[in-house]
Protein backbone atom coordinates (compact mmCIF):
# COMPACT_ATOMS: atom_id res chain seq x y z
CA UNK A 1 0.00 0.00 0.00
CA UNK A 2 1.56 3.39 -1.14
CA UNK A 3 1.64 6.56 1.21
CA UNK A 4 1.49 9.41 -1.16
CA UNK A 5 1.75 12.92 -0.10
CA UNK A 6 -0.24 15.87 -1.36
CA UNK A 7 0.94 18.95 -2.29
CA UNK A 8 -2.18 21.37 -2.93
CA UNK A 9 -0.65 24.55 -4.69
CA UNK A 10 -2.42 27.93 -5.03
CA UNK A 11 -0.72 31.09 -6.39
CA UNK A 12 2.52 29.24 -6.11
CA UNK A 13 2.18 28.34 -2.68
CA UNK A 14 1.30 24.77 -0.29
CA UNK A 15 -1.82 25.47 0.97
CA UNK A 16 -4.93 23.34 2.52
CA UNK A 17 -8.66 23.94 1.68
CA UNK A 18 -10.80 23.05 3.94
CA UNK A 19 -13.80 20.71 2.09
CA UNK A 20 -12.33 21.63 -1.05
CA UNK A 21 -13.38 25.74 0.15
CA UNK A 22 -11.69 28.00 -1.74
CA UNK A 23 -12.03 30.57 1.39
CA UNK A 24 -11.46 28.29 3.82
CA UNK A 25 -7.75 28.26 2.74
CA UNK A 26 -4.08 27.32 5.50
CA UNK A 27 -0.77 28.50 3.57
CA UNK A 28 1.36 26.13 4.95
CA UNK A 29 4.63 26.92 2.68
CA UNK A 30 5.33 29.28 -0.21
CA UNK A 31 8.23 27.18 -1.71
CA UNK A 32 6.82 23.82 -3.34
CA UNK A 33 9.95 22.49 -4.13
CA UNK A 34 11.03 22.78 -0.55
CA UNK A 35 7.64 20.72 1.01
CA UNK A 36 8.63 18.39 -2.06
CA UNK A 37 12.23 17.47 -0.54
CA UNK A 38 11.10 17.70 3.21
CA UNK A 39 8.43 14.32 2.09
CA UNK A 40 11.58 12.91 0.07
CA UNK A 41 13.83 13.30 2.91
CA UNK A 42 11.57 11.42 5.29
CA UNK A 43 10.92 8.43 2.70
CA UNK A 44 7.82 9.14 0.31
CA UNK A 45 8.30 7.11 -3.08
CA UNK A 46 5.38 9.24 -4.91
CA UNK A 47 4.25 12.72 -4.26
CA UNK A 48 0.54 14.12 -5.02
CA UNK A 49 0.39 17.31 -6.91
CA UNK A 50 -2.69 19.32 -7.49
CA UNK A 51 -2.75 22.41 -8.98
CA UNK A 52 -5.99 23.92 -7.58
CA UNK A 53 -5.96 27.01 -9.45
CA UNK A 54 -5.52 24.94 -12.70
CA UNK A 55 -8.83 22.59 -11.58
CA UNK A 56 -11.08 26.38 -10.74
CA UNK A 57 -9.93 28.01 -13.67
CA UNK A 58 -9.76 24.74 -15.87
CA UNK A 59 -6.46 25.11 -17.30
CA UNK A 60 -3.15 23.95 -16.20
CA UNK A 61 -1.02 26.84 -14.15
CA UNK A 62 2.06 24.88 -12.96
CA UNK A 63 3.53 22.71 -15.40
CA UNK A 64 6.96 24.49 -15.28
CA UNK A 65 7.08 24.11 -11.64
CA UNK A 66 6.02 20.11 -12.07
CA UNK A 67 9.19 20.21 -14.70
CA UNK A 68 11.41 21.59 -12.27
CA UNK A 69 9.94 19.68 -9.57
CA UNK A 70 10.81 16.39 -11.68
CA UNK A 71 14.09 17.91 -11.98
CA UNK A 72 14.97 18.28 -8.66
CA UNK A 73 13.03 15.70 -6.80
CA UNK A 74 13.69 12.84 -8.99
CA UNK A 75 10.14 11.28 -7.51
CA UNK A 76 7.37 9.73 -9.54
CA UNK A 77 4.46 12.25 -9.40
CA UNK A 78 1.18 11.89 -10.36
CA UNK A 79 -0.60 15.39 -10.95
CA UNK A 80 -4.54 17.12 -11.60
CA UNK A 81 -6.25 20.26 -11.72
CA UNK A 82 -7.91 21.89 -14.91
CA UNK A 83 -6.60 19.33 -17.20
CA UNK A 84 -8.93 19.45 -19.57
CA UNK A 85 -7.73 18.49 -23.09
CA UNK A 86 -5.01 16.44 -24.98
CA UNK A 87 -2.44 19.45 -25.15
CA UNK A 88 -2.23 19.68 -21.64
CA UNK A 89 -2.04 16.28 -20.67
CA UNK A 90 0.84 15.89 -23.43
CA UNK A 91 2.61 18.63 -22.07
CA UNK A 92 2.52 17.25 -18.63
CA UNK A 93 3.75 13.58 -19.46
CA UNK A 94 6.60 15.80 -21.40
CA UNK A 95 8.00 16.68 -17.75
CA UNK A 96 8.36 13.08 -17.18
CA UNK A 97 5.22 12.95 -14.32
CA UNK A 98 4.16 9.60 -13.61
CA UNK A 99 0.49 9.86 -13.65
CA UNK A 100 -2.28 12.30 -15.05
CA UNK A 101 -5.18 12.53 -13.40
CA UNK A 102 -7.76 13.79 -15.00
CA UNK A 103 -11.74 14.66 -13.49
CA UNK A 104 -13.90 16.90 -15.06
CA UNK A 105 -12.76 15.52 -18.49
CA UNK A 106 -13.61 12.27 -17.74
CA UNK A 107 -17.06 12.84 -16.98
CA UNK A 108 -17.93 15.57 -19.65
CA UNK A 109 -15.71 14.63 -22.64
CA UNK A 110 -16.08 10.69 -22.93
CA UNK A 111 -14.07 10.40 -26.39
CA UNK A 112 -10.98 12.93 -25.09
CA UNK A 113 -10.76 10.21 -22.09
CA UNK A 114 -10.74 7.34 -24.48
CA UNK A 115 -8.06 8.86 -26.88
CA UNK A 116 -6.10 9.72 -23.64
CA UNK A 117 -6.73 5.82 -22.25
CA UNK A 118 -5.70 5.05 -26.04
CA UNK A 119 -2.24 6.41 -25.96
CA UNK A 120 -1.29 7.02 -22.48
CA UNK A 121 -2.98 3.63 -20.63
CA UNK A 122 -1.88 3.35 -17.07
CA UNK A 123 -0.78 7.03 -16.89
CA UNK A 124 -3.80 7.84 -17.06
CA UNK A 125 -5.90 8.08 -13.39
CA UNK A 126 -9.19 9.18 -13.26
CA UNK A 127 -10.79 11.29 -9.61
CA UNK A 128 -13.97 10.75 -8.84
CA UNK A 129 -14.92 13.64 -5.72
CA UNK A 130 -18.53 13.24 -3.95
CA UNK A 131 -20.36 15.67 -1.60
CA UNK A 132 -23.41 14.47 0.15
CA UNK A 133 -23.38 11.46 -2.41
CA UNK A 134 -23.41 14.17 -5.57
CA UNK A 135 -20.35 13.98 -7.94
CA UNK A 136 -18.78 17.24 -8.16
CA UNK A 137 -16.71 18.71 -10.76
CA UNK A 138 -14.73 21.77 -11.90
CA UNK A 139 -12.15 22.45 -8.88
CA UNK A 140 -14.91 20.56 -7.08
CA UNK A 141 -17.34 24.03 -7.33
CA UNK A 142 -19.66 22.40 -9.64
CA UNK A 143 -22.39 19.03 -9.33
CA UNK A 144 -22.52 16.96 -11.70
CA UNK A 145 -25.44 14.90 -13.10
CA UNK A 146 -23.77 11.81 -12.96
CA UNK A 147 -23.88 8.87 -10.17
CA UNK A 148 -20.67 7.51 -8.98
CA UNK A 149 -21.02 3.62 -9.37
CA UNK A 150 -22.43 3.69 -13.05
CA UNK A 151 -19.62 6.23 -13.74
CA UNK A 152 -17.00 4.04 -12.12
CA UNK A 153 -18.18 0.73 -14.18
CA UNK A 154 -18.40 3.03 -17.28
CA UNK A 155 -14.45 3.96 -16.79
CA UNK A 156 -13.27 0.81 -16.26
CA UNK A 157 -14.83 -0.87 -19.25
CA UNK A 158 -12.95 2.23 -21.09
CA UNK A 159 -9.73 0.95 -20.03
CA UNK A 160 -9.12 2.86 -16.79
CA UNK A 161 -6.70 1.00 -14.04
CA UNK A 162 -6.47 3.44 -11.33
CA UNK A 163 -9.13 5.07 -9.74
CA UNK A 164 -8.78 8.08 -6.89
CA UNK A 165 -11.44 8.32 -4.70
CA UNK A 166 -12.23 11.91 -1.73
CA UNK A 167 -15.03 12.67 -0.27
CA UNK A 168 -14.53 16.24 -0.10
CA UNK A 169 -17.22 16.51 3.10
CA UNK A 170 -14.04 14.87 4.82
CA UNK A 171 -11.38 16.40 3.11
CA UNK A 172 -9.04 18.56 5.43
CA UNK A 173 -11.34 17.76 8.27
CA UNK A 174 -9.06 15.41 10.48
CA UNK A 175 -12.14 13.33 10.97
CA UNK A 176 -12.02 10.32 9.56
CA UNK A 177 -11.93 8.35 5.78
CA UNK A 178 -15.60 7.12 4.31
CA UNK A 179 -15.51 3.67 4.90
CA UNK A 180 -18.21 2.79 3.66
CA UNK A 181 -18.62 4.36 0.22
CA UNK A 182 -14.49 2.74 0.41
CA UNK A 183 -15.83 -0.53 0.37
CA UNK A 184 -18.61 -0.23 -1.74
CA UNK A 185 -16.20 0.73 -4.54
CA UNK A 186 -13.97 -2.00 -3.51
CA UNK A 187 -16.86 -4.47 -4.11
CA UNK A 188 -17.70 -2.97 -7.86
CA UNK A 189 -14.02 -2.81 -9.52
CA UNK A 190 -10.80 -4.14 -9.95
CA UNK A 191 -9.22 -1.39 -10.55
CA UNK A 192 -6.62 -0.10 -8.21
CA UNK A 193 -8.15 2.67 -5.66
CA UNK A 194 -6.20 5.41 -4.33
CA UNK A 195 -8.24 6.68 -1.20
CA UNK A 196 -8.25 10.35 0.18
CA UNK A 197 -10.10 12.22 2.74
CA UNK A 198 -10.36 13.17 6.52
CA UNK A 199 -7.47 10.44 7.27
CA UNK A 200 -5.86 11.53 10.49
CA UNK A 201 -4.27 8.85 12.47
CA UNK A 202 -2.51 5.59 11.75
CA UNK A 203 -5.24 3.16 13.40
CA UNK A 204 -7.30 4.24 10.49
CA UNK A 205 -4.70 3.69 8.33
CA UNK A 206 -4.17 0.23 9.75
CA UNK A 207 -8.69 -0.15 8.53
CA UNK A 208 -7.69 0.94 5.18
CA UNK A 209 -4.46 -1.72 4.74
CA UNK A 210 -6.92 -4.21 6.05
CA UNK A 211 -9.78 -3.61 3.22
CA UNK A 212 -6.78 -3.86 1.03
CA UNK A 213 -6.67 -0.44 -0.44
CA UNK A 214 -4.01 0.29 -2.96
CA UNK A 215 -2.98 3.74 -2.15
CA UNK A 216 -3.64 6.49 0.59
CA UNK A 217 -3.11 9.92 -0.06
CA UNK A 218 -2.51 12.36 3.01
CA UNK A 219 -2.34 16.25 3.42
CA UNK A 220 -3.41 18.01 6.17
CA UNK A 221 -2.72 15.48 8.66
CA UNK A 222 0.83 15.52 7.80
CA UNK A 223 0.96 19.58 7.86
CA UNK A 224 -0.55 19.54 11.13
CA UNK A 225 1.90 16.80 12.51
CA UNK A 226 -0.65 14.36 13.39
CA UNK A 227 1.00 11.39 11.44
CA UNK A 228 4.35 10.88 11.02
CA UNK A 229 5.28 9.98 7.50
CA UNK A 230 8.16 7.86 8.34
CA UNK A 231 5.74 5.70 10.72
CA UNK A 232 3.28 5.34 8.50
CA UNK A 233 5.62 4.47 5.22
CA UNK A 234 7.21 1.58 7.42
CA UNK A 235 4.00 0.11 8.43
CA UNK A 236 2.40 -0.10 5.33
CA UNK A 237 5.11 -1.65 3.58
Amino acid sequence: MQIIPAIDIRNGKCVRLFQGDYNQETIYDSNPIKMAKKWKEQGAKILHIVDLDGARYGKPMIIDLVKELNKQIKLPIQVGGGIRDLVSIYRYIDTGVMRIILGTTALEDRTLFKKAINKYREKIAVSLDIKSKTLMKRGWLEKSNYQLFPVIKQLESLGLKTLIFTDIVRDGTLTEPNYKYIELIKEKTKMKLIVTGGISSINQIKQLKKMKIDGIIIGKALYEGKINLKEVIKYAG
